[in-house]
C-alpha cells in the first residue's frame, strides 16, 4: 500500500470507478481499486487499519448467508483455511467509513451449475440482505471462484452497475461492465513485477498468463 501511495496511485471504490467511466468523467491520473472476496474478519483488523493509514478506499464483496460465520461453503480447495468472517455489526462500522460492499452471492455456490432461478435468489436475495443491514444498495457483484456463463451475466448485469471475474487484466472504457477482469494480489507478491504496474509489458504477462489459465483449464476438462 505504501508503494501504490508513494506511486501517485489514488484508491477508489469499483462504485466509483463505474460511474466515471459510464459517465465518461475525467478519472484520476493513476486510479486503482482494491477488491477483497468473501468478506474475511482479517480485513477488519489486519487490512483496514493499514488502508485507513494511506486513505485508500476499497471494495469488499460479502457472502452474505455466512456474514459473522466461517468459510464453510461446499466447494473451497482442501488447503484453504477455515477462517472467520466478518460480522453485520462490523460491516456496519466499516461501511461509516466509506468501505463499499458489493454481494458475492448468499452461499457462495459455483453459479454455472445452478438452474437460473437459483442463480436469481443467490445473487437477488444477497443485494437485498446487504441493502437491509447496511442501508444502502450494492451496487456491484463478484462471482463465487470467478466462474459465469452468459445466462449469468445477464442477471447480474440486470441487478448491479458492474460484476467482477477472476479473468486477469485490467479495466477499460471499453470492458464488458458484467464481467470485468482483475488481478491477483499473487503476481504482485513480485516487487519487479509490481513496479511495472503501469507498463505494456505487464498488460502482456497478464495476458499470458490468462492464456497459461485457459489452457490448464481446457486440459483438465478434457482429462
Amino acid at each position: 500500500m505504501k508503494y501504490l501511495s508513494d506511486a501517485g496511485y489514488v484508491a477508489m471504490t469499483l462504485r466509483e470507478l463505474v460511474a466515471m467511466l459510464k459517465s465518461e468523467t475525467l478519472l484520476p491520473v493513476k486510479p486503482v481499486v482494491l477488491t477483497f472476496d468473501d468478506g474475511f474478519r482479517n480485513f477488519y483488523t489486519e487490512a483496514f487499519p493499514v488502508l485507513s493509514e494511506f486513505n485508500f478506499k476499497v471494495t469488499v464483496f460479502l457472502v452474505t448467508d455466512f456474514c459473522g460465520k466461517y468459510n464453510d461453503w461446499p466447494g473451497n480447495p482442501s488447503q484453504l483455511p477455515r477462517s472467520e468472517l466478518l460480522s453485520w455489526q462490523e460491516d456496519r462500522e466499516l461501511n461509516e467509513y466509506g468501505i463499499e460492499f458489493g454481494s458475492h452471492t448468499r452461499t457462495h455456490q459455483d453459479l454455472t451449475k445452478l438452474t437460473p432461478e437459483k442463480v436469481k435468489a443467490e445473487i437477488i436475495e444477497s443485494k437485498t440482505a446487504i441493502a437491509n443491514a447496511l442501508g444502502r444498495e450494492a451496487v456491484t457483484f463478484a462471482y463465487p471462484f470467478g466462474r459465469s456463463s452468459v445466462a449469468n451475466r445477464e442477471i447480474a448485469r440486470a441487478n448491479f452497475e458492474a460484476a467482477c471475474s477472476t479473468d486477469l487484466g485490467k479495466v477499460q472504457v471499453r470492458s464488458d461492465f458484467s464481467s470485468l477482469n482483475r488481478i491477483d494480489a499473487y503476481y504482485l507478491a513480485n516487487q519487479r513485477l509490481f513496479e511495472m504496474f503501469s507498463s505494456a509489458a505487464f498488460d502482456n504477462y497478464m495476458s499470458f498468463r490468462q492464456v497459461m489459465r485457459n489452457v490448464k483449464s481446457l486440459l483438465a476438462w478434457e482429462h
